[in-house]
């Protein structure tokens, strides 16, 4: 069962680009999910993996609503996740190896993981049973495991474990004549008597039959413990009596399917770490909420701030409001450095990823139908740049981000075409964008080229669909408010602000004489 996916195998997605993880700077969202590595690269796997349809943003929804509020079943599902990677260890070929395998050693291994499935099973099925789920996708698995449980099979073969495992423990312990050397090393073991009482000991039988708590002695090279290298041949001897029937119980149940279970790894670390998320927000006071998915309208947000100033810790954040629609579609985004522009640019490609991702967003209030590809062109690093030279490797890349752009695109470009002429520039922003007007993409264009807001008006003439609008970063009293507001560039206030800041105006030079 593909739980990420409403359809299951029929899912319907697109791949986030490298280009676009990397400069709405996700991999940080990741990495404030989870420490863990392997579930790290697991969140990138299912992040990358847009849906398109919204029933699958909706079916997420409900699963993570579902954990967030049922701290008993979001428990259980992250305990069975170790016991699903034993489950795979043997679905990747190791099922298939024991098969071909008559020894005792892989007849308890296949002992194992019959007892690991019905734990599995028992586990998720009563959580998902005993707990208020509201969410499609949970009430489906529990259905499905349901089935599992009330077959007449899977009801005979726990008694079957349990009285095979009482049978092979019937030996409670074992008293051990040891000889040792002068400086009190074992030299070997002269006598060996299974009782029926229990010693007080570090290990039992059925930890080395079923290799709970230590590694399997029979094939470990690795580890040589000698009390237990002596034991060996005594504990084969005793399970050996058991070996027929160990086999028959195989044979008895060897037609369970762990699919069912194994597919539910990646899509159980997704949930687990999305609800995660959630709980950090909310215990550091951070305003969260799920967007209301709708078809009919592009996303319109209210209260809206990047995940990333949440991640540092930033207490005083400024919230903007923002909208697409199908009358404003490119914005000509202009602003002082350090005023907030690229800050804002990430949380817009965040905040639709993550919609259509089916997670919470960090917003006041979000509504609408997420784009289906997230586009953009961020400034690189001028080592990469040595082939064709930093206007040559914009233009290469600019040809594939519009080759690929459609309308139901969102382009997120900063500071395009910066590195050459002024005069250049605005020729190449002006047919940039009347281009993408023509295909109807919507567009942030983050830009210090001031005229090209200027030519608004001249631009809003072109053919397309929607209107070209002027945006900008607030200032008030010289100072960034980090708000986003419908406006001309104001060219004075962001050089007298650039220039207060780093002491330069004429009156803090005429000072330092």
């Amino acid at each position: 069962m593909d739980i990420l996916f409403r359809d299951g195998q029929d899912s319907k997605f697109v791949q986030l680009p490298e280009e676009t993880f990397k400069d709405i700077a996700f991999q940080e969202v990741i990495d404030f999910m989870t420490v863990d590595q392997e579930d790290r690269g697991i969140l990138r796997d299912v992040m990358t993996m847009i849906p398109v349809d919204a029933s699958d943003m909706i079916y997420r929804q409900e699963i993570i609503r579902d954990l967030i509020s049922n701290d008993d079943l979001r428990n259980t599902v992250k305990g069975s996740i170790d016991s699903i990677k034993v489950l795979q260890y043997y679905g990747n070929g190791a099922k298939r190896m024991h098969d071909r395998d008559n020894s005792l050693a892989s007849l308890l291994e296949r002992l194992r993981e019959i007892k690991v499935y019905v734990e599995v099973v028992e586990s998720l099925y009563n959580a998902l049973s005993n707990n208020d789920i509201k969410s499609e996708g949970l009430i489906a698995l529990r259905d499905m495991l349901g089935q599992i449980v009330e077959d007449e099979k899977f009801k005979n073969v726990k008694p079957d474990i349990a009285k095979i495992t009482e049978d092979m423990s019937s030996a409670k312990g074992a008293v051990i004549g040891v000889t040792l050397t002068s400086d009190l090393d074992i030299e070997n073991v002269t006598a060996i008597e299974f009782v029926d009482y229990k010693p007080r000991s570090t290990y039992t039988i059925m930890d080395v039959a079923v290799g709970s708590k230590l590694r399997n002695p029979f094939n470990d090279i690795k580890y040589q413990d000698p009390l237990l290298t002596a034991m060996t041949p005594h504990l084969k001897k005793h399970l050996w009596k058991h070996f027929g029937e160990i086999k028959r119980l195989i044979i008895k149940h060897s037609n369970y399917d762990t699919r069912l279970l194994t597919s539910l790894h990646k899509g159980f670390v997704f949930y687990l770490n999305a609800a995660g998320l959630s709980k950090k927000l909310a215990s550091s006071e951070y305003v969260f909420n799920f967007p209301e998915i709708s078809s009919d309208k592009k996303l319109e947000i209210k209260g809206l701030y990047n995940i990333r100033l949440a991640i540092a810790g930033e207490k005083e954040i400024v919230k903007n409001d923002f909208s697409f629609a199908d009358n404003e579609k490119i914005f000509v985004l202009t602003g002082p450095n350090r005023g907030g522009k690229t800050i804002l640019e990430q949380s817009l490609g965040l905040i639709s990823v993550m919609t259509a991702l089916g997670m919470p967003v960090t917003a006041d209030k979000c509504d609408g139908m997420p784009f289906k590809s997230i586009l953009t062109h961020f400034p690189i690093d001028e080592n990469l740049t040595i082939n064709y030279g930093r206007l040559g490797e914009e233009a290469v890349r600019i040809k594939e981000i519009v080759k690929a752009s459609d309308d139901n695109t969102l382009i997120l470009f900063n500071e395009t075409f910066s590195t050459t002429s002024s005069a250049d520039a605005l020729y190449l922003c002006k047919d940039l964008l009347h281009v993408l007007k023509d295909k109807g993409s919507y567009v942030i264009f983050n830009t210090h080229i001031h005229e090209l807001a200027a030519c608004i008006p001249e631009m809003n003439g072109w053919d397309g669909n929607g209107e070209i609008v002027s945006i900008a970063m607030e200032i008030k009293d010289n100072k960034n408010t980090f708000k986003v507001v419908k406006s001309a560039p104001d060219t004075s206030s962001y050089a007298r602000n650039i220039a207060e800041k780093y002491g330069i105006t004429y009156e803090q030079m005429k000072e330092m004489e």
